[in-house]
């Protein structure tokens, strides 16, 4: 764990043993859940996880199919996934509502589930979410190229099984840092070794983590590529919503992200010039303090997340 005070915990969901991690903050305080990306972990989260618990206490799970929480493969996809959040999130908050902050996919499975339960979300941060590319605000093509290649149903188990042979272990957390961050060698060595330790176990304790990641990537596409079913779910979005995205995203083009916000001047934007995709590796600071600085511009949420507020 990258601090002390981080406790590693189970919970049985309906027959999902689902892994997590638990900072406590002070128990008058909000409930946050924190929800990682694509072939992401609890881990994204390591760094942000104290400066949550400032406020209230902070829970990070691995998904279906990521982490250490072991599923078939077909119980990787969104629909399970979004349905896995719904129970985790009502069993995490002691009964209340969360504040709950979602990455990449995990930002599309936030929004979905702020949509479908009102009372699971006070409030919604999506940071450098899941939106579907238009021709003028595309990934980058080495981006749109990976993608491509693990969407093939023969090609793509086939491309996944020659990069673990080729490339080292070390080289490939790495490379994927780089790729998701604006500026990596921010990432604290600690949190390097935390990605290294759990992509170790990952590979270790779960047979199926290939399929489990192919399944997970060809469900996302799908919906990015049902638009209006994607704009639908926005719009139903009653809750104050926090938009944070990195202008040097390569994966989620910055361009996409000012047009959803524009399509929802009642949310909260917020650009960072210099951050990438997952600003919280290198630059948890930024995160906190947005995401804090926002709850504190919302008091009607406020009240239905803090105890204190409504004995």
């Amino acid at each position: 764990m990258t601090t002390a005070k981080l406790r590693e915990r189970y919970v049985d969901l309906d027959g999902t043993r689902v892994h997590y991690v638990t900072e406590d903050g002070p128990k008058d305080g909000p409930r946050f859940v924190l929800v990682h990306g694509l072939g992401g972990s609890w881990t994204n989260w390591a760094d942000v996880m104290p400066l949550l618990a400032a406020r209230g206490r902070v829970v990070a799970l691995d998904l279906g199919g990521h982490g250490l929480t072991d599923v078939p493969p077909k119980q990787a996809s969104m629909t399970a996934n979004l349905q896995l959040l719904q129970r985790f999130v009502h069993s995490a908050s002691d009964g209340r509502p969360a504040i709950v902050v979602g990455n990449s996919m995990g930002g599309l499975l936030t929004a979905q589930l702020a949509a479908l339960d009102k009372r699971a979300v006070a409030g919604a941060v999506l940071i450098d979410p899941a939106i579907p590319p238009t021709p003028i605000s595309r990934p980058h093509p080495l981006v749109l190229a990976g993608f491509g290649l693990e969407s093939l149903p023969v090609i793509g188990p086939r491309f996944l099984a020659r990069q673990s042979e080729r490339v080292a272990l070390e080289d490939q957390v790495d490379f994927t840092m780089r790729l998701v961050t604006s500026n990596a060698d921010r990432i604290s060595k600690q949190l390097r070794l935390q990605h290294l330790e759990d992509t170790l176990q990952r590979r270790d304790r779960i047979e199926r983590a290939d399929a489990q990641h192919l399944a997970a990537t060809r469900s996302l596409l799908w919906q990015l590529a049902r638009r209006d079913r994607y704009a639908a779910t926005m719009d139903r979005i009653l809750q104050p919503v926090l938009l944070l995205h990195g202008a040097r995203d390569r994966l989620i083009h910055v361009g996409t992200a000012r047009s959803l916000a524009a399509a929802h001047p009642h949310w909260t934007y917020v650009e960072g010039a210099d951050k990438g995709h997952t600003p919280m590796l290198d630059y948890p600071d930024w995160v906190a303090d947005e995401v804090l600085a926002w709850m504190d511009r919302q008091p009607a949420m406020m009240r239905r997340v803090t105890p204190a507020a409504t004995a």
